[in-house]
């Protein structure tokens, strides 16, 4: 039998965290890429320079570029996961409560450095086949996080309605506006519509009482972007 020494056993999880560090500052230097450079201006060089490491220390963490895309995908779709839970919690607190839903999911997920990473990969998966598979998975996974989070918090006002169909048109509504806030910096332009849309929300969907707690975490959590 092996005997392990404590120090030995330091030794190896401080070996760990290290290696987890760099890991994670080398997907933070890409979502920063992909937020500056895009998709197509997201290279390793650039990697590189913005995480200030060795040319050689993204190939010793990740074997290709295209995983480190994908980890950095992956990261993505959790954050932006804790973030809408977050945005459905303002619930509690508020009179207005899909208003309160909608106008914390444009201001804290949509308006995000995170979202517009996604969307840069999302953009250039039209001319990759390997990042399009990569976001196949990632919109599949993403699908059903949004399932999971809106039947915990929401319910319809009939049961003609569907709170997952309300919710993916809601994304799908604040994605595309997202697309052109660099075209339109009028705040008072864009609450206004989101008004609008609340109002029309607000027939179809209502909050379910007495929920305080975020939604379960999904089984598929620790595996998000795997084949299936």
């Amino acid at each position: 039998m092996q005997n392990t020494s404590p120090s030995s056993a330091t030794t190896r999880r401080t070996q760990q965290e290290r290696s987890e560090t760099m890991r994670i500052r080398l997907i933070d230097a890409t979502l920063s890429c992909l937020e500056r450079e895009g998709y197509a201006g997201t290279t390793i060089s650039k990697i590189v320079e913005c995480a200030e490491v060795s040319r050689g220390a993204p190939m010793h963490h990740f074997p290709s570029k295209a995983a480190l895309i994908e980890a950095t995908a992956e990261r993505l779709v959790r954050h932006m996961y804790v973030r809408l839970g977050e945005a459905m919690l303002v619930l509690n607190n508020s009179d207005d409560r899909v208003r309160a839903m909608v106008h914390s999911a444009w201001h804290n997920v949509f308006g995000t450095r995170e979202h517009a990473a996604i969307m840069e990969l999302q953009l250039a998966s039209r001319h990759d086949d390997e990042l399009a598979a990569m976001m196949k998975r990632l919109w599949a996974a993403g699908y059903q996080l949004i399932s999971g989070a809106a039947e915990h918090y929401f319910e319809p006002v009939d049961q003609n309605n569907s709170v997952l169909d309300l919710m993916i048109m809601m994304q799908w509504l604040l994605r595309g506006m997202s697309l052109d806030r660099h075209l339109v910096g009028n705040q008072q332009f864009y609450d206004h519509h989101l008004d609008l849309w609340c109002e029309l929300l607000a027939t179809r969907l209502r909050a379910r009482q007495g929920v305080t707690t975020p939604p379960p975490r999904p089984e598929f959590w620790d595996s998000i972007l795997s084949s299936q």
